[in-house]
């Protein structure tokens, strides 16, 4: 059975940042996950505001926006993964634009769907003991790893993953969280 919260971000101009959570799979809610779902909020929030100062090369409306959040386990991330990427395990975050981060985002409409961000606690969980963090430091990187990539921010080339992981670095120092690329210097890139 699913879980579903939201949080608005209302601006000064009247639009609406929704970033709603939803939980698939019920062990989100126990033990060190325990109201995760504020955590990611937050996350997902800092890095839309980060990320949409960053992309300087497109204008964005003044339209409500929704990001969605999907909490799984490891047998839907698998399925997903192997269905949109054709890589049959699963992944720790996979992240579904509704653009592709080039065209224009808005069409007209009083409200945008970013897109979506998926993740899976099973490998969110061994990723995170296997380099000692915090569970929830972890999820926040990667909520923030999987906005980026719905405002159209990569890492296929070297320079853009500079960029990308320095807006990281940014974004997670502003919402209490070491880098998680400390050993690599990716603070002062952009």
């Amino acid at each position: 059975m699913s879980d579903q919260t939201s949080a608005n971000e209302t601006n000064e101009d009247e639009s609406t940042l929704l970033v709603e959570v939803v939980t698939e799979q019920s062990d989100w809610e126990k033990g060190a996950w325990n109201g995760v779902q504020d955590d990611i909020q937050q996350a997902a929030i800092a890095a839309f505001h980060a990320g949409i100062d960053a992309r300087t090369d497109i204008s964005f409306p003044d339209v409500d926006v929704e990001i969605g959040v999907r909490l799984t386990d490891d047998k839907e991330m698998t399925t997903l993964n192997a269905q949109w990427r054709n890589i049959d395990r699963p992944t720790n975050v996979l992240s579904f634009p509704s653009w592709d981060g080039n065209t224009e985002l808005y069409n007209g409409e009083s409200g945008v769907l970013l897109g979506d961000v998926v993740l899976a606690r099973q490998t969110i969980e061994a990723e995170a003991d296997g380099a000692n963090l915090p569970h929830v430091n972890h999820v926040k990187h990667l909520v923030v790893h999987g906005v980026l990539h719905l405002l159209g921010f990569d890492h296929e080339t070297d320079e853009d993953a500079d960029i990308m992981e320095s807006l990281e670095v940014k974004v997670l120092s502003n919402i209490g969280v070491t880098s998680p690329y400390k050993d690599r210097k990716k603070e002062n890139v952009l």
